[in-house]
């Protein structure tokens, strides 16, 4: 090996070599510089995101982080464009597509349509959120016992993918109710008025809705049906 490396790899011209030692400074130099404006690109992101309405919404939501916010915020544009929750989770990518043969359910899938890149955005929240909301995790796990079957072969668990399927969807909704309150909350400002604090995503709360213990008015009546946890 090393005498085929000596004959192979590599040249014994002087010019040859001046010049590949030259590109390969210039290459150097070329990622650092793209890394410096990746670094301050994501630095003035987060600034733009916990500056803006959406943003703190959004990063209020277990698992959605500064740059998923950025994502969801450049993606969604306007949420006034989504008339309904079921309309954003087809534009996400997350609207099962379910087929029925008489009263008997054949089959279950995700819709093929959808934006990709926001069907892998929310799929890597709803990761991030069953690992670090205890809450959230809770769901998971129950859902993971209730709809999920071990194969003796590969000790791999069959049907995951449709329980993050259900809690994406569900996650999709809470982003769909909280930005929908506050756009309507704005459209309804007296004009030079002060707007308030956007509504932000309570655990406490949606804990109460999903335990059954929470009471409120019923004009709330639609967007607490929009927050409720799974609860099975």
């Amino acid at each position: 090996m090393q005498r085929l490396a000596a004959q192979s790899i590599g040249t014994k011209e002087f010019a040859r070599g001046r010049g590949l030692v030259v590109e390969q400074k210039q290459l150097i130099a070329a990622l650092k510089l793209l890394g410096e404006h990746l670094e301050q690109l994501e630095t003035e992101i987060v600034q733009v995101v916990e500056n803006s309405r959406e943003g703190k919404i959004l990063t209020s939501i277990p698992g959605i982080g500064p740059q998923a916010a950025a994502t969801l915020i450049a993606t969604i544009g306007t949420i006034a464009n989504f008339e309904r929750p079921s309309q954003l989770k087809s534009y996400f990518g997350w609207m099962p597509k379910v087929a029925q043969s008489g009263s008997s359910l054949d089959w279950t899938r995700l819709s093929p349509r959808g934006v990709r890149q926001m069907k892998q955005t929310m799929y890597l929240i709803v990761w991030r959120a069953i690992q670090w909301d205890s809450d959230w995790k809770e769901i998971y796990e129950r859902l993971i016992a209730r709809k999920c079957r071990l194969d003796e072969r590969t000790r791999r668990l069959i049907g995951r993918e449709k329980v993050i399927g259900r809690l994406a969807g569900q996650m999709t909704s809470v982003i769909y109710a909280l930005l929908k309150k506050d756009q309507e909350l704005l459209s309804h400002l007296a004009p030079g008025s002060k707007a308030p604090e956007p509504t932000l995503y309570d655990p406490a709360l949606h804990r109460q809705h999903r335990m059954g213990h929470h009471q409120s008015s019923r004009s709330a009546g639609k967007l607490r049906q929009e927050l409720q946890l799974p609860t099975n």
